[in-house]
């Protein structure tokens, strides 16, 4: 059986804390790989996907204000990835109330859009709908 791996990618350490703690909390079964900007997510997503082949399922949570390169850059650079890697990947934004026109941007290049910060009812709901593999019987 293939590792399911969750990719949070936020610049913000207490968020990614409080996801880690959910994540633990939830019991997920898998990887959880952490990144503080886009850039250091696509390098950590291009060694996850060519480890092994296919690609195990991968579902990144991805912050859209980060410095060095952002949401939206990462979105663009993701959609050059192989077929493959695309097809193992599912990209949730979480995005801040105020990025009214970043959120819209990033609806037409994620899979889903959520506004911040989100609650572990909604992660639960997520991983239940996009990596249900993760979770418990």
């Amino acid at each position: 059986m293939t590792e399911n791996t969750i990719l949070l990618v936020d610049d913000d350490e207490p968020t990614r804390l409080t996801l880690r703690r959910w994540l633990t909390h939830l019991q997920v079964r898998g990887r959880v790989l952490e990144a503080a900007d886009g850039q250091a997510a696509l390098a950590l997503i291009e060694e996850h996907c060519r480890a092994t082949t296919p690609p195990p399922p991968l579902l990144v949570l991805l912050d859209l204000q980060m410095p060095v390169m952002d949401g939206l850059e990462f979105l663009e650079h993701q959609r050059q990835f192989p077929p493959t890697y695309q097809q193992a990947m599912t990209v949730i934004v979480l995005s801040g109330a105020h990025e009214t026109a970043a959120r819209e941007r990033a609806r037409a290049l994620a899979v889903e859009v959520k506004t911040k910060p989100l609650d572990v009812t909604e992660l639960a709901e997520l991983l239940q709908h996009y990596l249900p593999d993760a979770l418990p019987s």
